[in-house]
């Protein structure tokens, strides 16, 4: 069974540790910037947070998959990393978010503006700063 973007992740306690796969989209227009010159970006993720990455550079669907000791593995840092670039930070800033502290917190501004676009566009250059 796949898991899609809009679903929860799938953990499930196998005989060698936790698995667990995920699937989020980014735009396919980032998928350059995720995997990197040379693999060099995707292959950081996946030492440093101990999962495995599958890209769809025409669908812009990345899967996160991870089968091993759950102490050694950071899949949620992964999904966060991938997300952010996926929204435009640089991998630098991205990799902030191995920061035990640190976390990827997506907001929809027409919670805070209303729907009319005029309003959007207003809170979303004071936000921004443009």
């Amino acid at each position: 069974q796949r898991i899609k973007s809009d679903q929860p992740h799938r953990c499930v306690k196998g005989s060698n540790g936790m698995n667990y796969e995920k699937i989020v989209r980014i735009p396919v227009e980032r998928i350059a910037v995720l995997i990197g010159k040379g693999g060099k970006i995707k292959s950081y993720i996946e030492e440093t947070c101990a999962v495995k990455i599958n890209i769809n550079g025409q669908t812009g669907e990345v899967s996160i998959y991870a089968n091993s000791n759950i102490e050694n593995m950071l899949p949620f840092k992964a999904e966060e990393i991938i997300l952010a670039i996926g929204r435009g930070f640089s991998p630098d800033n991205a990799f902030d978010l191995l920061k035990e502290q640190n976390t990827l917190q997506v907001m929809d501004i027409r919670e805070f503006s209303g729907k009319s676009p005029k309003q959007v566009e207003r809170v979303r250059a004071r936000l921004i700063g443009e």
